[in-house]
Protein backbone atom coordinates (compact mmCIF):
# COMPACT_ATOMS: atom_id res chain seq x y z
CA UNK A 1 0.00 0.00 0.00
CA UNK A 2 1.50 3.32 -1.06
CA UNK A 3 1.17 6.26 1.86
CA UNK A 4 -1.14 7.96 -0.61
CA UNK A 5 -3.40 5.65 0.05
CA UNK A 6 -3.57 6.01 3.83
CA UNK A 7 -6.08 8.12 5.39
CA UNK A 8 -6.06 9.41 9.37
CA UNK A 9 -4.34 7.36 11.68
CA UNK A 10 -6.53 7.21 14.49
CA UNK A 11 -5.78 6.14 17.88
CA UNK A 12 -8.37 4.83 20.36
CA UNK A 13 -9.57 7.60 22.52
CA UNK A 14 -9.61 5.77 25.90
CA UNK A 15 -5.89 5.72 26.71
CA UNK A 16 -6.19 7.81 30.02
CA UNK A 17 -4.56 7.78 33.16
CA UNK A 18 -5.40 8.27 36.28
CA UNK A 19 -2.95 10.44 38.49
CA UNK A 20 -3.77 12.25 42.28
CA UNK A 21 -4.59 15.75 40.47
CA UNK A 22 -7.11 14.57 38.18
CA UNK A 23 -10.78 15.95 37.42
CA UNK A 24 -13.66 14.36 36.19
CA UNK A 25 -13.46 15.82 33.00
CA UNK A 26 -11.88 13.10 30.59
CA UNK A 27 -14.22 11.04 30.02
CA UNK A 28 -17.67 13.16 29.31
CA UNK A 29 -15.20 15.00 27.09
CA UNK A 30 -13.73 11.92 25.26
CA UNK A 31 -17.47 10.51 25.24
CA UNK A 32 -17.03 7.43 27.51
CA UNK A 33 -18.49 5.46 29.91
CA UNK A 34 -17.51 6.35 33.72
CA UNK A 35 -14.64 4.05 34.38
CA UNK A 36 -13.83 2.19 37.44
CA UNK A 37 -13.62 4.55 40.35
CA UNK A 38 -11.03 2.44 42.54
CA UNK A 39 -8.27 3.80 39.85
CA UNK A 40 -8.72 6.99 41.12
CA UNK A 41 -9.62 10.15 39.20
CA UNK A 42 -8.12 10.69 35.69
CA UNK A 43 -5.57 13.11 34.87
CA UNK A 44 -3.91 13.02 31.53
CA UNK A 45 -5.15 11.26 28.17
CA UNK A 46 -2.53 10.47 25.54
CA UNK A 47 -3.33 11.71 22.60
CA UNK A 48 -0.63 10.63 20.29
CA UNK A 49 2.27 8.55 21.92
CA UNK A 50 4.77 6.76 19.91
CA UNK A 51 8.26 7.72 21.11
CA UNK A 52 9.73 5.03 23.08
CA UNK A 53 12.52 7.39 23.91
CA UNK A 54 9.89 9.05 26.76
CA UNK A 55 9.28 7.06 29.44
CA UNK A 56 5.75 8.14 29.66
CA UNK A 57 4.98 7.44 26.52
CA UNK A 58 6.41 4.31 25.93
CA UNK A 59 4.86 3.03 29.53
CA UNK A 60 1.27 4.18 27.71
CA UNK A 61 1.47 3.91 24.26
CA UNK A 62 -1.17 5.00 21.82
CA UNK A 63 -3.45 1.99 20.55
CA UNK A 64 -5.07 1.62 16.79
CA UNK A 65 -8.41 -0.68 16.54
CA UNK A 66 -8.07 -3.00 13.19
CA UNK A 67 -10.67 -3.41 11.21
CA UNK A 68 -10.87 -7.27 12.16
CA UNK A 69 -11.26 -6.04 15.58
CA UNK A 70 -7.49 -6.59 16.76
CA UNK A 71 -5.61 -3.88 18.01
CA UNK A 72 -1.86 -2.83 17.80
CA UNK A 73 0.00 -0.07 19.33
CA UNK A 74 0.98 2.88 17.09
CA UNK A 75 5.28 1.83 18.19
CA UNK A 76 4.43 -0.89 16.59
CA UNK A 77 3.21 0.28 13.25
CA UNK A 78 5.92 2.88 13.00
CA UNK A 79 8.29 -0.39 13.08
CA UNK A 80 7.25 -1.55 10.28
CA UNK A 81 6.21 1.11 8.34
CA UNK A 82 8.19 3.74 9.60
CA UNK A 83 9.88 5.36 6.80
CA UNK A 84 6.57 4.97 4.75
CA UNK A 85 4.10 6.75 7.29
CA UNK A 86 6.60 9.37 8.28
CA UNK A 87 8.77 10.00 4.72
CA UNK A 88 12.41 9.19 4.49
CA UNK A 89 13.51 12.38 5.50
CA UNK A 90 11.41 12.21 8.87
CA UNK A 91 12.26 8.44 9.76
CA UNK A 92 16.13 9.38 9.15
CA UNK A 93 16.13 12.12 11.52
CA UNK A 94 14.03 10.78 14.32
CA UNK A 95 13.46 6.92 13.80
CA UNK A 96 10.31 4.81 13.88
CA UNK A 97 8.53 7.38 16.50
CA UNK A 98 7.02 10.64 16.86
CA UNK A 99 8.65 12.97 18.42
CA UNK A 100 5.85 15.17 19.84
CA UNK A 101 3.59 14.20 23.05
CA UNK A 102 0.09 15.52 23.04
CA UNK A 103 -2.07 15.34 25.98
CA UNK A 104 -5.24 16.00 27.03
CA UNK A 105 -4.88 17.01 31.30
CA UNK A 106 -7.68 17.29 33.06
CA UNK A 107 -6.68 19.16 36.17
CA UNK A 108 -8.59 19.61 40.06
CA UNK A 109 -5.94 19.56 41.96
CA UNK A 110 -2.21 20.96 42.06
CA UNK A 111 0.51 19.55 39.69
CA UNK A 112 4.02 19.57 41.16
CA UNK A 113 5.82 22.84 40.70
CA UNK A 114 7.90 21.59 38.03
CA UNK A 115 10.44 21.98 34.98
CA UNK A 116 11.49 20.22 31.60
CA UNK A 117 15.07 20.20 30.35
CA UNK A 118 16.46 23.19 27.96
CA UNK A 119 14.77 23.62 24.67
CA UNK A 120 11.70 21.80 25.57
CA UNK A 121 8.50 24.08 25.94
CA UNK A 122 4.83 23.50 26.08
CA UNK A 123 1.66 25.24 25.06
CA UNK A 124 -1.60 24.72 26.89
CA UNK A 125 -4.84 25.09 25.43
CA UNK A 126 -7.93 25.98 27.36
CA UNK A 127 -11.01 23.61 26.43
CA UNK A 128 -12.72 24.28 29.71
CA UNK A 129 -12.23 25.79 32.73
CA UNK A 130 -14.39 25.92 35.99
CA UNK A 131 -14.98 30.22 37.22
CA UNK A 132 -11.80 31.23 38.83
CA UNK A 133 -9.76 28.86 37.95
CA UNK A 134 -5.88 29.52 37.33
CA UNK A 135 -2.15 28.11 37.19
CA UNK A 136 0.74 29.09 38.15
CA UNK A 137 3.66 29.75 35.53
CA UNK A 138 6.89 32.23 35.86
CA UNK A 139 8.57 33.39 38.83
CA UNK A 140 7.02 36.56 39.67
CA UNK A 141 10.23 38.06 41.56
CA UNK A 142 13.93 36.82 40.84
CA UNK A 143 14.97 33.80 42.75
CA UNK A 144 18.25 32.89 44.67
CA UNK A 145 18.78 29.24 43.07
CA UNK A 146 20.67 28.26 46.58
CA UNK A 147 18.14 29.89 49.01
CA UNK A 148 15.40 28.21 47.56
CA UNK A 149 16.72 25.04 46.77
CA UNK A 150 17.66 25.19 50.66
CA UNK A 151 14.02 25.95 51.47
CA UNK A 152 12.48 23.29 49.24
CA UNK A 153 15.08 20.33 51.00
CA UNK A 154 14.38 21.83 54.30
CA UNK A 155 10.35 21.22 53.56
CA UNK A 156 11.02 17.65 52.17
CA UNK A 157 12.51 16.62 55.29
CA UNK A 158 10.21 17.92 57.28
CA UNK A 159 7.90 16.26 55.57
CA UNK A 160 9.54 13.18 56.07
CA UNK A 161 9.77 13.55 59.68
CA UNK A 162 5.82 14.11 59.93
CA UNK A 163 5.23 11.18 58.55
CA UNK A 164 7.40 9.28 60.98
CA UNK A 165 5.77 11.31 63.85
CA UNK A 166 2.79 9.69 62.71
CA UNK A 167 4.16 6.57 62.40
CA UNK A 168 3.96 3.72 59.87
CA UNK A 169 0.56 2.50 60.52
CA UNK A 170 -0.58 5.87 59.14
CA UNK A 171 -2.71 5.65 55.61
CA UNK A 172 -0.99 8.02 53.49
CA UNK A 173 -4.33 8.32 51.21
CA UNK A 174 -6.21 9.43 54.49
CA UNK A 175 -3.58 11.70 55.22
CA UNK A 176 -3.76 13.57 51.81
CA UNK A 177 -7.60 13.69 52.29
CA UNK A 178 -7.45 15.71 55.35
CA UNK A 179 -4.29 17.69 54.41
CA UNK A 180 -4.82 18.81 51.27
CA UNK A 181 -7.63 20.97 51.60
CA UNK A 182 -5.98 22.17 54.85
CA UNK A 183 -2.83 23.34 53.07
CA UNK A 184 -5.26 25.06 50.18
CA UNK A 185 -7.19 27.12 52.63
CA UNK A 186 -4.60 30.26 53.21
CA UNK A 187 -6.70 30.83 56.57
CA UNK A 188 -7.29 27.47 57.80
CA UNK A 189 -5.62 27.86 61.50
CA UNK A 190 -4.71 24.46 63.25
CA UNK A 191 -7.33 24.01 64.87
CA UNK A 192 -8.98 22.90 61.63
CA UNK A 193 -6.38 20.22 61.58
CA UNK A 194 -5.74 19.59 65.34
CA UNK A 195 -8.54 16.65 66.40
CA UNK A 196 -7.10 14.41 63.79
CA UNK A 197 -3.45 14.75 64.29
CA UNK A 198 -4.15 14.36 68.56
CA UNK A 199 -5.99 11.18 67.60
CA UNK A 200 -2.30 9.71 66.25
CA UNK A 201 -0.08 11.64 68.16
CA UNK A 202 -0.81 10.79 71.49
CA UNK A 203 2.71 12.01 73.49
CA UNK A 204 3.19 15.87 73.81
CA UNK A 205 6.59 16.47 72.72
CA UNK A 206 5.84 14.34 69.53
CA UNK A 207 2.67 16.08 69.02
CA UNK A 208 4.00 19.41 69.47
CA UNK A 209 6.74 18.23 66.80
CA UNK A 210 3.63 17.65 64.14
CA UNK A 211 2.24 20.86 64.68
CA UNK A 212 5.21 22.64 64.29
CA UNK A 213 6.05 20.55 60.53
CA UNK A 214 2.50 21.49 60.06
CA UNK A 215 2.83 24.91 60.25
CA UNK A 216 6.04 25.40 58.71
CA UNK A 217 5.29 23.33 55.86
CA UNK A 218 1.65 25.36 55.09
CA UNK A 219 3.81 28.60 55.34
CA UNK A 220 6.53 27.01 52.67
CA UNK A 221 3.58 26.11 50.68
CA UNK A 222 2.19 29.49 50.35
CA UNK A 223 5.52 30.85 50.07
CA UNK A 224 6.13 28.50 46.78
CA UNK A 225 2.83 29.25 45.81
CA UNK A 226 3.32 33.41 45.58
CA UNK A 227 6.64 32.87 44.15
CA UNK A 228 4.90 32.25 41.02
CA UNK A 229 3.23 33.71 38.52
CA UNK A 230 -1.16 33.46 38.97
CA UNK A 231 -2.71 33.42 35.65
CA UNK A 232 -6.62 33.23 35.51
CA UNK A 233 -7.50 30.96 32.85
CA UNK A 234 -10.40 31.13 30.51
CA UNK A 235 -11.77 28.81 27.58
CA UNK A 236 -10.47 29.31 24.19
CA UNK A 237 -7.22 30.69 25.65
CA UNK A 238 -3.81 29.55 24.69
CA UNK A 239 -1.13 29.94 27.16
CA UNK A 240 2.68 29.19 25.84
CA UNK A 241 5.42 28.16 28.19
CA UNK A 242 8.42 29.82 27.21
CA UNK A 243 10.98 31.81 28.51
CA UNK A 244 10.20 35.18 27.15
CA UNK A 245 12.42 36.23 24.41
CA UNK A 246 13.49 39.48 26.42
CA UNK A 247 15.67 36.69 28.83
CA UNK A 248 17.00 34.32 26.62
CA UNK A 249 20.40 35.92 26.00
CA UNK A 250 20.18 34.25 22.07
CA UNK A 251 19.35 30.50 23.75
CA UNK A 252 16.29 28.44 22.51
CA UNK A 253 13.07 28.89 24.33
CA UNK A 254 12.73 26.66 27.12
CA UNK A 255 9.47 25.95 29.75
CA UNK A 256 9.43 28.25 32.77
CA UNK A 257 9.25 26.80 36.15
CA UNK A 258 4.87 26.13 36.19
CA UNK A 259 2.42 24.06 38.40
CA UNK A 260 -1.01 23.74 36.67
CA UNK A 261 -4.10 23.88 38.53
CA UNK A 262 -4.93 25.38 41.77
CA UNK A 263 -5.13 25.26 45.23
CA UNK A 264 -8.86 26.07 45.14
CA UNK A 265 -9.37 23.02 43.18
CA UNK A 266 -11.09 24.99 40.19
CA UNK A 267 -11.21 22.48 36.95
CA UNK A 268 -9.19 22.94 34.22
CA UNK A 269 -9.55 20.75 30.92
CA UNK A 270 -6.68 21.60 28.49
CA UNK A 271 -5.29 20.31 25.46
CA UNK A 272 -1.04 20.05 26.21
CA UNK A 273 1.30 20.45 23.26
CA UNK A 274 4.99 19.38 24.04
CA UNK A 275 8.14 17.34 22.60
CA UNK A 276 8.57 14.16 24.58
CA UNK A 277 11.26 14.83 27.73
CA UNK A 278 11.62 14.18 31.25
CA UNK A 279 9.64 16.40 34.19
CA UNK A 280 11.58 17.44 37.23
CA UNK A 281 9.68 18.14 40.32
CA UNK A 282 11.03 20.81 42.27
CA UNK A 283 7.86 20.65 44.85
CA UNK A 284 5.11 18.29 45.73
CA UNK A 285 3.02 21.12 47.26
CA UNK A 286 3.20 18.95 50.27
CA UNK A 287 1.85 15.44 48.82
CA UNK A 288 1.12 12.07 50.46
CA UNK A 289 2.84 9.56 50.01
CA UNK A 290 5.44 11.63 48.91
CA UNK A 291 6.62 11.37 45.25
CA UNK A 292 10.07 11.36 43.67
CA UNK A 293 11.12 15.25 44.14
CA UNK A 294 14.60 16.27 42.42
CA UNK A 295 14.81 19.74 43.56
CA UNK A 296 18.50 20.24 42.00
CA UNK A 297 17.77 18.98 38.68
CA UNK A 298 14.45 21.27 38.58
CA UNK A 299 16.34 24.59 39.63
CA UNK A 300 18.81 23.76 37.71
CA UNK A 301 16.94 23.58 34.01
CA UNK A 302 14.89 26.84 34.90
CA UNK A 303 14.64 30.16 34.46
CA UNK A 304 14.91 31.90 38.07
CA UNK A 305 14.39 35.50 36.93
CA UNK A 306 11.48 37.60 36.78
CA UNK A 307 8.23 37.53 34.44
CA UNK A 308 5.35 38.62 34.26
CA UNK A 309 1.59 36.81 33.32
CA UNK A 310 0.74 38.85 30.19
CA UNK A 311 4.40 37.39 28.25
CA UNK A 312 2.60 34.09 28.52
CA UNK A 313 -0.88 34.30 26.84
CA UNK A 314 -0.98 35.02 23.19
CA UNK A 315 -3.75 35.34 20.64
CA UNK A 316 -4.74 33.81 17.38
CA UNK A 317 -3.65 35.93 14.02
CA UNK A 318 -5.33 34.73 11.15
CA UNK A 319 -3.41 32.37 8.41
CA UNK A 320 -3.84 35.08 5.27
CA UNK A 321 -5.44 33.14 2.17
CA UNK A 322 -7.03 30.79 4.50
CA UNK A 323 -10.02 31.42 6.01
CA UNK A 324 -11.26 29.92 9.19
CA UNK A 325 -7.44 29.06 10.28
CA UNK A 326 -5.65 30.93 12.42
CA UNK A 327 -2.21 30.29 14.18
CA UNK A 328 -0.73 30.98 18.02
CA UNK A 329 2.24 29.15 18.15
CA UNK A 330 4.80 29.11 15.76
CA UNK A 331 8.51 28.40 17.47
CA UNK A 332 11.33 26.23 17.61
CA UNK A 333 9.66 22.82 18.56
CA UNK A 334 6.05 22.86 16.61
CA UNK A 335 3.58 25.30 14.56
CA UNK A 336 -0.01 25.15 16.20
CA UNK A 337 -2.87 25.96 13.97
CA UNK A 338 -6.85 26.06 14.50
CA UNK A 339 -9.05 25.23 12.43
CA UNK A 340 -12.60 26.51 12.87
CA UNK A 341 -14.73 25.97 9.80
CA UNK A 342 -17.70 27.95 9.92
CA UNK A 343 -21.07 25.82 8.93
CA UNK A 344 -21.15 24.45 5.93
CA UNK A 345 -17.61 25.36 4.70
CA UNK A 346 -14.11 24.23 4.87
CA UNK A 347 -10.61 25.55 5.93
CA UNK A 348 -7.81 24.77 3.89
CA UNK A 349 -4.80 22.63 5.16
CA UNK A 350 -1.81 22.68 3.09
CA UNK A 351 0.57 19.82 2.68
CA UNK A 352 3.32 18.76 5.34
CA UNK A 353 5.03 16.34 6.41
CA UNK A 354 3.89 13.61 9.52
CA UNK A 355 1.47 15.78 12.07
CA UNK A 356 -0.98 15.88 14.15
CA UNK A 357 -4.66 17.18 14.64
CA UNK A 358 -6.97 17.21 17.60
CA UNK A 359 -10.88 18.33 17.79
CA UNK A 360 -11.29 19.82 20.75
CA UNK A 361 -15.21 20.73 19.63
CA UNK A 362 -17.98 19.39 17.61
CA UNK A 363 -17.11 16.67 14.74
CA UNK A 364 -15.44 17.19 11.44
CA UNK A 365 -14.63 15.54 8.06
CA UNK A 366 -11.56 15.96 6.59
CA UNK A 367 -11.09 15.87 2.71
CA UNK A 368 -8.05 15.09 0.45
CA UNK A 369 -7.37 16.06 -2.95
CA UNK A 370 -10.15 14.74 -5.38
CA UNK A 371 -12.61 14.75 -2.36
CA UNK A 372 -10.45 11.58 -1.10
CA UNK A 373 -12.15 10.49 2.23
CA UNK A 374 -9.59 10.56 5.11
CA UNK A 375 -11.56 10.21 7.71
CA UNK A 376 -13.81 12.11 10.29
CA UNK A 377 -13.04 13.44 13.83
CA UNK A 378 -15.25 14.40 16.92
CA UNK A 379 -14.53 15.69 19.73
CA UNK A 380 -12.15 13.88 22.03
CA UNK A 381 -10.42 12.11 19.55
CA UNK A 382 -6.75 12.77 17.64
CA UNK A 383 -5.10 11.61 14.33
CA UNK A 384 -1.68 11.15 13.27
CA UNK A 385 -1.52 12.82 9.59
CA UNK A 386 1.03 10.29 7.36
CA UNK A 387 3.07 12.48 5.23
CA UNK A 388 2.04 11.05 2.09
CA UNK A 389 -1.76 12.68 2.46
CA UNK A 390 -0.90 16.10 0.67
CA UNK A 391 -3.45 19.26 1.12
CA UNK A 392 -6.46 18.60 2.55
CA UNK A 393 -9.22 20.47 3.90
CA UNK A 394 -11.29 20.37 7.41
CA UNK A 395 -15.23 20.52 6.84
CA UNK A 396 -18.44 20.31 9.07
CA UNK A 397 -22.44 20.83 9.08
CA UNK A 398 -22.10 22.29 12.41
CA UNK A 399 -19.05 23.59 14.48
CA UNK A 400 -16.60 22.14 15.24
CA UNK A 401 -12.65 23.15 15.81
CA UNK A 402 -9.14 21.26 15.13
CA UNK A 403 -6.07 21.46 16.06
CA UNK A 404 -3.71 21.00 14.31
CA UNK A 405 0.25 20.96 15.19
CA UNK A 406 2.90 20.16 12.65
CA UNK A 407 6.69 19.65 13.14
CA UNK A 408 9.79 21.49 11.31
CA UNK A 409 10.57 20.28 8.27
CA UNK A 410 13.42 18.14 8.09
Amino acid sequence: MSNRDEGLIRPERDNLVARPWGGRSLERFKRLPPGNAAAGPYGEAFEIAACDSDPEARQFPSRLRLPDGSSRSLPELLASRGEDLLGAAFFRCHGACFPLLPKTLSVRELLSVQGHPAGNTEVYIIIEAERGASLRLGFRRDVDAASFQSKLVRGLERQGELEALLGAGVDANALQAVARPWFADRTAGPDAIEGWLAGRVAATPELDRAREHLAALKALYWEVLDALNEIPVRPGQVIYNATPARLRGGKPASAEVHALGNPEGREILALEIRRPGPTFRAWDNVRFPRREVDVAAALAALNLRATHPEEFVVGRVPVPGRPGASVSVDCESFRIEHLRPASGESVAAPAAGPHTLHCIGGAARVVGEGDRDLGTLEQGESALVPVGVGAYRVTTASAAEIVRVTLPEV
